[in-house]
């Protein structure tokens, strides 16, 4: 557990959260991991969409990798639209999450390619 986490008891005492978030890699054999390079861990983009968004609304990511927002906000009841450039990347979001509807080169001055992601 991350040193200082203001829990609920902590801040009945005073103690005030950080601008710090203290959270795990994605392990290297865990159920999450896609084999991306720079994937990042749900639970951090799960704080980051419940924090910025309400059930219904519409989630953008236009470096999304290897999906993890799109996943996360479809978990949570959003809609998602994802952008990448890396064919790789569309690859593994478009395993990640069957019911996506990809758009290849939707952009086609850049070549990226867009993926919508429905709850």
């Amino acid at each position: 557990m991350a040193p200082g986490l203001v829990t609920p008891e902590k801040a009945a005492r005073g103690k005030l959260p950080t601008d710090v978030w203290w959270h795990t890699i994605v392990p290297t054999t865990g159920r999450e991991k896609t084999g991306y390079p720079t994937q990042k861990p749900e639970g951090i983009l799960r704080r980051i969409v419940q924090a910025s968004s309400r059930p219904g609304d519409r989630v953008l990511d236009l470096f999304a990798g290897s999906g993890t927002t799109g996943a996360v906000a479809s978990a949570l009841g959003r809609r998602a639209d994802l952008v990448d450039a890396n064919p790789d990347a569309i690859a593994v979001m478009a395993a990640r999450i069957p019911h996506a509807r990809v758009d290849v080169g939707s952009d086609s001055t850049r070549g990226e390619t867009a993926v919508e992601v429905a709850p």
